[in-house]
């Protein structure tokens, strides 16, 4: 976790002002017109810094973009530590990291696009062994959250212990779904036309559904799940559904 900018020193503190200046405008760029698009002179143009200076923060465009892949998991991380810590079994918990992820990707849609394209051959082994060192490292402690909370599951006897209830095969088989759900969300189909809408609340109860499948306990037959989702989100992540809702109604 960064140190926060009032507490470093003076050049320090500037430094990651303006590290930060030349990711949002990226980010700006990027999604405008498109990373074909995105070149280091621009960025530099755009933000009134020499080419040399941005140099200084990132090697490569494919480092900086790597830069707002690593900014989205270490935001994912710490949303998902806030889920990992709330004091409720371990079924309430890992369902408020299910919660996290869906909420960050609708509110952050371009978040889901930067990580696609670091995904990809072509900008993968342009990065600097450096960054992939740094994106490699989050990506292993996000996974790792998740799969400390499933083996906590199955030590606790929440998960009954079998060959099939791994934690490798539960946490993949949720990634899986959230990460296509939110994909399908961010895509051109028209999902609310063709009645799929909220999605949030769609993978809700699909999530509900995959724990039952794994009998993890309590099973939600008998639990209101709609009072926990909004149980969850009113002590976890009240800020995060004001400014989703209010994205939605300047939608609608």
């Amino acid at each position: 976790m960064a140190a926060p900018l009032d507490n470093l020193p003076r050049k320090q503190r500037e430094f990651q002002q303006r590290e930060q200046l030349i990711l949002d405008t990226a980010q700006g760029m990027l999604h405008e017109h498109g990373y074909a698009q995105l070149t280091m002179e621009r960025i530099a143009e755009a933000v009134e810094y020499s080419k040399g200076t941005i140099y200084n923060h990132f090697s490569s465009k494919e480092d900086l973009v790597c830069s707002l892949c690593c900014r989205c998991v270490s935001n994912l991380i710490e949303l998902f530590q806030r889920a990992y810590e709330y004091p409720g079994t371990t079924r309430e918990r890992f369902a408020a990291i299910g919660i996290a992820y869906s909420l960050y990707h609708q509110l952050n849609p371009l978040d889901a696009q930067n990580i696609q394209i670091v995904k990809t051959n072509a900008v993968r082994e342009k990065l600097s062994e450096e960054k992939q060192q740094e994106l490699g490292a989050l990506e292993r402690e996000i996974t790792q959250l998740c799969m400390n909370l499933v083996n906590e599951a199955i030590e606790a006897g929440d998960i009954a212990r079998s060959e099939n209830h791994t934690a490798d095969a539960i946490v993949f088989g949720f990634w899986s779904m959230l990460y296509g759900g939110i994909l399908l969300a961010q895509s051109d189909i028209p999902l609310e036309d063709l009645g799929f809408s909220p999605v949030i609340m769609l993978l809700w109860n699909n999530s509900q559904r995959l724990m039952d499948a794994y009998d993890w306990q309590p099973l939600s037959k008998t639990t209101d799940t709609d009072a926990l989702f909004k149980k969850l989100c009113s002590a976890l992540f009240a800020e995060e559904m004001c400014k989703l809702t209010q994205g939605e109604s300047h939608h609608g």
